[in-house]
């Protein structure tokens, strides 16, 4: 029987495409009122925290698309027209490919979940999970 080696860790690089992708997924997959609010809540997160740290990844984060989805979001999404969620859906996804370069974005994902599996609080979302601990990891480096 293989064994399945969990990573110790990810880089924060890592976690942020994790993070992106996941947030794009929730978005995507969203299939009620209360499923979506709380997609859009957590993409909100996220995005507040890559706002304040953008300098972590010069060149990468595009301020008009990181103004787009703060606007987006603001006021919980509600009344957020169907091709702006598909906006927001796509610049994670893009943004999660720029910054995982070469390295394939799924790959990075599956390694966050095993991560997650073996680090979060029980009942804690993978999505959630991760922007708690890119939230951790800013206010430790002070970024």
């Amino acid at each position: 029987m293989a064994s399945v080696s969990v990573p110790a860790g990810l880089t924060v690089k890592e976690y942020w495409v994790a993070a992106l992708a996941e947030a794009a997924d929730a978005l995507r997959s969203a299939d009620n009122v209360d499923g979506f609010l709380s997609a859009i809540e957590v993409n909100h997160g996220l995005w507040s925290i890559l706002a304040e740290t953008a300098g972590r990844f010069p060149g990468t984060v595009d301020k008009r698309a990181t103004d787009f989805v703060m606007s987006t979001a603001y006021g919980g999404g509600r009344g957020i027209p169907d091709r702006n969620v598909e906006m927001l859906i796509g610049i994670n996804n893009t943004l999660s490919s720029t910054l995982a370069g070469e390295d394939d974005p799924a790959l990075v994902r599956r390694r966050a979940e095993l991560v997650w599996k073996k680090a979060a609080p029980g009942g804690m979302g993978l999505n959630i999970w991760l922007v708690q601990e890119i939230d951790r990891m800013n206010r430790l480096t002070g970024d």
